[in-house]
């Protein structure tokens, strides 16, 4: 069975030959792999060399191709100036400190717009980012994006078209390799990218009607950005869902989220396309919720001290027909355990989650610089011989 087939046959749930190894590789271990640290600003330019030479790290530790490193990434969510000049994009990069500060300004017929973006770099190859100033400040902000914000196709594809064409070279050098992944904000994540959080939680209290307009738009603007996904030809689409976790509660996710999570889930699906719901934080008190969103995988059901998933509990909760992934912790366990201790605890895993099926084994998010190569190693060892099924 080649890898591409056992990738594409769990998630339709289909018997397969072993339980995908498929940790959470991203950009930094490529870079520390080949030994290139990333420029700061515009970290994540070179695209294409980086999904090729993901394959190669791939091959190396002996993973399974969940390929996820030939996607724009943040650069999706990056504004551009329309054609009619009424949505006019200025960036300027700054140095702050240790910190690179990017300040964006939006220009309409009407008032200006601005949003802050800090970059830090945290260790050698690791470069990361944070929104300090956000575009939605108010209504009248709000406006200016449904009166003039240009569809996804003329003003951020556009933009970066030559980025998604990325997918199409790394599929192609994929092969039966593995599959291709894209990203795509989930409701809430997406609108976080113009809005402050903790407005977001007020919102549907303070003013709930503005809320469910701000979200219906930026679902729409979700689906925008599926279907430029489709057009590429991704297997694919990874969906955030980690600020809507099991913090803000069973009922404000199930009365303000789920919703508008279940219509992106259903978007992906009617491009024949595969959803991974990505929560990697605390999801006890709401992944009973996920039965019925319609999605067909959740990742990445991670464990204390960093989540609160108890996967004997998730096992029991999650519908069989729903593929999991995740649960093995890389913040500290995976780093900081020994050879044999990785084993045993890859092993006791797939003990439990092979008499269910539709498995695939992860860490729970991507990992820092300073990851072990013998515990990378023993990940997949492990998974191939104790993931047969």
């Amino acid at each position: 069975m080649t890898g591409r087939e056992r990738l594409l046959k769990t998630f339709r749930r289909e018997p397969v030959d072993r339980v995908p190894i498929c940790p959470f590789v991203h950009f930094n271990h490529v870079y520390r792999h080949f030994d290139i640290p990333p420029e700061k600003q515009n970290w994540r330019s070179n695209l294409k060399w980086e999904g090729l030479k993901a394959i190669e790290v791939h091959d190396y530790f002996g993973f399974d191709h969940l390929h996820r490193l030939a996607a724009p990434y943040t650069h999706v969510y990056n504004e551009a100036s329309s054609n009619d000049g009424k949505w006019i994009v200025k960036s300027e990069f700054s140095r702050e400190g240790v910190r690179d500060k990017e300040i964006t300004t939006i220009k309409t017929p009407e008032k200006t717009l601005k949003q802050v973006k800090k970059y830090d770099q945290t260790s050698k190859y690791t470069y990361v980012e944070a929104l300090t100033e956000y575009y939605i400040k108010d209504k009248s902000d709000f406006e200016q994006f449904v009166k003039y914000q240009p569809s996804y196709l003329e003003g951020t594809y556009n933009s970066i078209k030559d980025q998604f064409e990325n997918f199409n070279e790394v599929k192609k050098a994929l092969g039966d390799k593995g599959i291709v992944a894209g990203f795509a904000g989930g409701a809430f994540n997406m609108l976080n990218n113009y809005r402050n959080l903790e407005l977001m939680m007020m919102d549907p209290y303070t003013d709930p009607g503005f809320y469910r307009e701000m979200m219906d738009y930026f679902t729409d603007r979700v689906f925008q950005l599926i279907e430029r996904l489709a057009h590429h030809n991704v297997d694919v689409i990874e969906t955030g869902g980690n600020l809507a976790a099991g913090s803000v509660g069973e009922r404000f996710f199930s009365k303000y989220v789920f919703e508008y999570e279940k219509k992106i889930a259903d978007k992906i699906h009617s491009y024949g396309i595969f959803d991974i719901y990505h929560n990697c934080g605390d999801a006890d008190k709401i992944m009973h919720l996920y039965n019925d969103m319609g999605i067909n995988a959740w990742g990445y059901l991670t464990p204390a001290p960093f989540g609160d998933v108890d996967i004997d509990k998730a096992l029991k909760i999650m519908k069989k027909d729903r593929v999991l992934m995740g649960n093995i912790d890389q913040v500290e366990f995976l780093k900081k355990a020994s050879i044999s201790e990785v084993k045993l605890k890859i092993k006791e895993l797939l003990e439990k989650v092979k008499k269910r099926g539709n498995f695939i084994l992860s860490t729970s998010d991507w990992w820092m610089d300073d990851m072990p190569y013998e515990n990378l190693k023993m990940f997949a060892e492990a998974g191939l011989e104790y993931g047969n099924y």
